[in-house]
C-alpha cells in the first residue's frame, strides 16, 4: 500500500514538473492527499482540479472513500477546500473553505 502512495505521489510530481499547478502534494496516515497549490492557480479552478485528482485517486486506491484537500502556498498553508469521494456511491464533493 505505502508503495502504490508512493508511485502516486511521483506521478503527480511528474505531471507537474515547473510546479506551475502543485507546489508539493503529500498522503497522510488517513491516504488523505494534502495540495499546495501554486500562486497563479485561481479560485474557480480548484474544483475541477480537485475532480481530477480523487478521479485518479479512485483508480489506485478502488473502493475507498478518498479526500484531497487544497492549501494556499503561504507559510503555514491555508485550507482552501476540501474534495471528498464516496466509494460506495461514487459521489463527489467539493467544500470551499470561505
Amino acid at each position: 500500500f505505502k508503495q502504490r502512495q508512493i508511485a502516486f505521489l511521483n506521478r503527480i510530481r511528474d505531471a507537474d514538473p515547473q510546479k506551475r499547478v502543485i507546489d508539493r502534494a503529500m498522503l497522510n496516515e488517513q491516504n488523505e492527499l494534502g495540495l499546495i497549490l501554486d500562486r497563479s492557480v485561481e479560485m474557480n479552478r480548484i474544483p475541477d482540479l480537485m475532480r481530477t485528482m480523487l478521479t485518479q485517486m479512485a483508480g489506485e486506491f478502488p473502493n475507498q472513500d478518498l479526500t484531497v484537500i487544497a492549501y494556499t502556498p503561504s507559510n503555514p498553508p491555508q485550507k482552501v477546500g476540501t474534495a471528498y469521494l464516496n466509494s460506495r456511491t461514487r459521489e463527489m464533493n467539493y467544500v470551499p473553505e470561505y
